[in-house]
């Protein structure tokens, strides 16, 4: 399990720091456009931290319940297919797949950036913490349905991976974001 716990906190530190770098980028790549139904920078990052709420949410109550399990005697148990449910959430940060956001997870392109980064930074020490409370295999006590790309259950570690990947495939987002924005300076030049 300490194996698992470090790839996933090594998923988590990774992404959240690249994610922070964006926040100190030039106002007009954040606020790039590449087409009227696309989303800028700023709204990329904002609409991360509205997952990464409903996400944890979910995290969170379910650390609580594993910790209660652990403690009234169940048995964490590790199934021979464990790590290939990893390999399933690899493809939500490499690869397209046919799924609707719900409303609540659309971001506004109102509210404030650096008030995004804290939320960020917050969402990341919660991360940290809900997997220092599991050290010890409790996140295989309680499983969760995961709809997208239909991933099935979920222990709280692939879940928390999940957000991870989730987090990645909006990097790769933002970096098409600003090589479309270095295309389009080079257009007015000419």
């Amino acid at each position: 399990m300490r194996n698992v716990i470090q790839v996933v906190r090594e998923a988590l530190l990774t992404n959240f720091r690249e994610l922070d770098t964006w926040f100190d980028k030039e106002p007009a790549l954040l606020d790039f456009k590449p087409g009227p139904d696309q989303w800028n920078a700023h709204e990329v990052l904002e609409h991360i931290s509205l997952t990464n709420y409903f996400l944890l949410l979910i995290i969170n109550k379910s650390t609580r319940r594993a910790l209660e399990r652990k403690s009234n005697g169940h048995t964490v148990i590790l199934p021979g297919d464990y790590f290939s449910k990893f390999d399933q959430i690899d493809v939500i940060g490499s690869q397209s797949f046919g799924w609707i956001r719900p409303d609540h997870m659309e971001p506004t392109g109102l509210k404030d950036l650096q008030e995004v980064r804290v939320i960020l930074k917050q969402q990341y020490a919660q991360c940290m913490y809900n997997l220092s409370l599991l050290k010890n295999g409790e996140g295989r006590l309680v499983f969760t349905n995961m709809s997208v790309n239909d991933l099935g259950k979920l222990d709280i570690y692939q879940y928390i991976y999940f957000l991870t990947r989730h987090i990645e495939r909006h990097i790769r987002q933002l970096q098409r974001l600003e090589k479309q924005f270095s295309t389009s300076g080079m257009e007015e030049l000419i």
